[in-house]
């Protein structure tokens, strides 16, 4: 019997990938550092929670006995961050994904889904869309970290007997995501509407990335599980590019109001555009974005409405 490893589980993608699992009726046991208890009350009965170390290879590999197929959500960092913390991103990040991807060859997996970074590996894009061929030259440390860590499983992968997908996902948003540390441009809109705070636009408010509703990313991920490998890579977004003003405007308009606004000086860690072709997705996994942005935005911020409202209120 499939069992399918979720590692990062309690985190905004992996809540959404273990509620949709576990609806399918598949066994998943969830992997984290801890689990809070909202986390333990709506999937301790339904999932296996497993606390690891992934600083303890012999500890990661014990854990991951019995194991089919692992989705590796884990990330200590963000591209918020720049290049300020360059070395800390190689030891928290590169290091332990190299050691996790052997114990999971080590323990007999079968298939290894790693969620890369279609927003940051392309790096300066030299044309929109931007398709898997496109040359990969990082310009922060987040996207060369999950360029090293695609590397990393390709070759370890190699000739193991252990299959894997690299989903090059957009920019995931829906409810879940909070904007706590930069993470999210509408989590981060709300966070800061709701703290009476500005938001801050950064250069002109024109530059476009690719937005991809949460539904559409589970679903995307749970095609990647349920077959067998690609051993390949795959660009997972909407393929439409949507300005930060044109993102406050819809989070405005779901609103209803107006949201303060500042600009500031354009991130010199950010591409100015980055629009995703998809078509490769839709090829190989029978995959496209379905949600509107309009409604993405619009549930997402009712969401973040409800959540504020009510005190200790799960994802």
């Amino acid at each position: 019997m499939d069992v399918i490893g979720i590692f990062g589980a309690n985190g905004f993608i992996g809540r959404h990938l273990t509620r949709a699992l576990v609806g399918r009726g598949l066994r998943v046991v969830c992997f984290g550092r801890h689990f809070p208890l909202d986390f333990e009350s709506e999937f301790g009965n339904r999932a296996d929670l497993r606390l690891i170390d992934f600083h303890d290879d012999m500890d990661v590999y014990r854990k991951l006995i019995g194991i089919t197929h692992v989705v590796h959500l884990i990330n200590s960092s963000n591209a918020a961050v720049g290049n300020e913390k360059v070395v800390a991103d190689i030891n928290s990040n590169v290091i332990p994904h190299v050691i996790f991807v052997k114990s999971c060859i080590l323990s007999g997996v079968k298939s290894f889904t790693f969620l890369s970074s279609g927003g940051t590996v392309y790096g300066i894009p030299q044309k929109v869309p931007i398709d898997e061929s496109h040359p990969t030259f990082p310009i922060n440390s987040y996207g060369l970290n999950k360029l090293f860590s695609e590397h990393y499983l390709r070759m370890l992968s190699r000739n193991s007997g252990m299959g894997y997908n690299i989903l090059r996902v957009a920019n995931p948003y829906g409810p879940g995501q909070l904007g706590i540390g930069g993470q999210g441009l509408i989590g981060t809109i709300m966070q800061r509407y709701l703290q009476g705070q500005p938001v801050s636009i950064f250069g002109s408010g024109l530059h476009q990335r690719d937005y991809l509703y949460i539904d559409d990313t589970i679903d995307a991920i749970v095609r990647a599980v349920e077959r067998e490998p690609l051993n390949d890579v795959v660009n997972i977004g909407s393929g439409v590019g949507v300005s930060i003003l044109a993102v406050v405007d819809a989070v405005e308009a779901a609103l209803g109001c107006q949201i303060a606004r500042e600009h500031v000086p354009d991130r010199t860690t950010d591409a100015a555009d980055n629009i995703l072709d998809t078509s490769r997705a839709e090829r190989l996994l029978g995959w496209k974005t379905v949600t509107p942005f309009a409604d993405g935005v619009a549930k997402t911020v009712a969401w973040n409405l409800r959540h504020r409202a009510v005190a200790g209120g799960g994802i």
